[in-house]
């Protein structure tokens, strides 16, 4: 659920915190999915600063829209795949799918050797 008032955010910021880190226990972990939070949120920041990158905004498409599709709404980019650093990023589409009001976020990747 988006978090939009008082029990929403504070479940919404626990959930945030409670992702793993970008190599948790040694392993890589990628994040993608509806965030429900743009890029310059604080609590996306602080998820960021724990070492993830957002795969459109390291190929310049950090600014198009994910949702809503198909509403008067004004748009913004909620959906996102973060990379811990090791993983880098070949190319972003953003894709209109039937049946949801986000777009898809595809990202090409590219793994360590």
């Amino acid at each position: 659920m988006p978090p939009t008032f008082g029990p929403r955010v504070r479940a919404w910021r626990r959930a945030l915190r409670e992702l793993p880190g970008p190599a948790a226990d040694g392993v890589a972990h990628v994040l993608l999915g509806d965030f429900n939070g743009t890029l310059d949120n604080p609590d996306i920041r602080r998820l960021l600063d724990r070492g993830y990158h957002d795969a459109a905004d390291a190929t310049g498409d950090g600014l198009r829209a994910t949702w809503p599709v198909g509403r008067s709404l004004p748009p913004i980019t909620i959906d996102h795949v973060l990379l811990p650093p090791a993983i880098e990023v070949r190319r972003v589409a953003i894709r209109e799918l039937p049946g949801t009001d986000h777009r898809a976020v595809i990202a090409e990747l590219v793994l360590p050797g």
